[in-house]
């Protein structure tokens, strides 16, 4: 079968975890004997597709021209994040005046705007971002989310989609590179804490790097600074002690070497849909430290420690036992590889 992969226009020049899951989602559909072709925003749909699969329903100006007017399959990986609790504290008036929808309908015009993303449609200013959500989720024929945690927030706040959501809903959650679950582990002395993930508010590096300057903490922090948010980057550099390394964005070969050379990877963001990034780190043999904040409850729960990031104490505690005692993880990681999860994919296609 001819499938198509929608994303953003950004997906490689401001890469993040998505990236990772529409090219590893891409492969494990190859070797299955698909014909795969990844679009990008804005650019013409290949010939003869016969299936589309859109990745991100937050964003749905850039998934909906596609979803209209394709005539047939639609499968949508909903990847929705929540920046509300980010919006709150950069925007808190504009927030409360226009609702987590209409800040992101807003986003969307200014990164038009400004030429870091395309310009969106005009029936898009129109309808809003919600109604353009709900009408996403309406031509979809099946929805993906990462945990069931994600399902709830989508359902809650789209009800006239009632029971059709809920039967063309599955939970798949994402894969794990078999370069981190393969690859022998550097038996070297390990040492210092790991962030990995694009620089931006809702990420909350900075709270990390104000406690390694406190407790003197060796930090490696990996990732791009998003480029909407330059204004932070150059906060977390601002901030940052003699114990902090700032790195740009890596491949997965790099990564893997960071995480071999450290003890702790810790997961400071206030919202993430499902952090990746934690299950490699515990497939390295990582301590992993998380805010325990949705998805992140219901993703990293068989991998990593989590603590409320509210409770400045309990984090530290046990960002600090993670620096000292390294404990293998009982997942079978096997398990979780993108040729598994690229198999379930393809038999929800059917």
């Amino acid at each position: 079968m001819k499938i198509a992969l929608i994303s953003r226009s950004t997906l490689y020049t401001q890469p993040g975890g998505d990236t990772i899951q529409v090219n590893s989602t891409a492969d494990g559909l190859k070797k299955i004997g698909h014909e795969i072709a990844i679009v990008l925003a804005g650019q013409k749909l290949p010939e003869d597709v016969e299936l589309i699969h859109g990745f991100n329903l937050g964003r749905p100006a850039d998934l909906l021209p596609y979803f209209k007017n394709f005539k047939g399959k639609k499968a949508l990986s909903t990847l929705f994040v929540d920046y509300s609790s980010a919006d709150m504290n950069r925007y808190p008036t504009l927030t409360k005046i226009l609702g987590a929808h209409g800040i992101e309908w807003l986003k969307t015009i200014l990164r038009g705007l400004n030429n870091s993303d395309t310009i969106p449609s005009i029936s898009f200013l129109l309808q809003g971002q919600r109604r353009s959500m709900l009408r996403l989720l309406s031509l979809s024929d099946v929805v993906f989310t990462s945990t069931m945690s994600e399902f709830k927030r989508i359902h809650q706040w789209s009800k006239p989609q009632g029971k059709s959501l809920l039967e063309k809903h599955q939970v798949i959650p994402l894969g794990v590179s078999s370069l981190f679950i393969n690859t022998p582990i550097n038996k070297k002395e390990r040492s210092g804490l790991l962030m990995v993930g694009r620089l931006e508010f809702l990420k909350n590096q900075h709270t990390v790097i104000n406690w390694a300057n406190k407790h003197n903490w060796p930090l490696t922090v990996v990732g791009a600074a998003n480029k909407n948010q330059k204004r932070y980057a150059h906060y977390c550099n601002s901030i940052a002690g003699p114990t902090v390394t700032f790195l740009a964005h890596q491949d997965e070969d790099e990564v893997l070497k960071l995480m071999d050379q450290h003890c702790c990877l810790v997961i400071p963001s206030l919202f993430e849909t499902y952090s990746l990034v934690g299950w490699e780190a515990a497939a390295r043999g990582l301590s992993v430290v998380a805010n325990d904040s949705a998805d992140m409850s219901e993703s990293l729960a068989s991998v990593a420690n989590l603590i409320p990031i509210e409770n400045e104490k309990d984090f530290v505690a046990a960002i600090e036992a993670g620096l000292t005692e390294q404990k293998k993880s009982q997942v079978q990681f096997e398990n979780y590889t993108w040729d598994h999860i690229s198999a379930r994919i393809n038999r929800a296609y059917r």
